[in-house]
């Protein structure tokens, strides 16, 4: 899973834990407040497999620096606590700060228990399947 993905996914609380524990140890400086705006949303046709706009999503989205590396946060609607720490952790990472180990860490928990949970509603919706093979008898 991509690092944006697992942001997204992944517990508020765990997020804020970290965004402070960063912000205790390193001078963050806020460029761009959480700010709602809106993009267009891109799938894929899932026959044709070809992109295609589904229309405007709205999104919450931040800047910080820590040591002069900018880092950017972004969030589904608004949300912008998620968006804000989203931005401290991307910063934190590409400037490589001391805890960089521990970041990895705890993002290595979360993108574990998103895949569990992912398995989990995979297996419910499974069991709801109809075969219509066996239906025909």
């Amino acid at each position: 899973m991509e690092l944006g993905e697992i942001l997204a996914e992944g517990e508020l609380s765990v997020w804020q834990d970290l965004a402070e524990m960063i912000a205790g140890n390193h001078g963050i400086k806020v460029l761009q407040q959480p700010e709602t705006c809106m993009t267009m949303m891109q799938v894929l046709d899932s026959v044709g497999h070809t992109p295609f706009y589904a229309g405007e999503v709205l999104m919450t989205e931040a800047t910080v620096s820590i040591n002069n590396v900018v880092g950017y946060g972004v969030a589904l609607e608004d949300d912008s606590i998620r968006a804000l720490c989203a931005a401290i952790i991307d910063a934190a990472l590409l400037a490589e700060v001391a805890e960089t180990e521990e970041i990895r860490n705890v993002i290595s928990q979360e993108e574990l228990r998103i895949l569990a949970r992912r398995q989990q509603e995979a297996a419910l919706i499974a069991a709801t399947r109809v075969r219509f093979a066996i239906m025909e008898g």
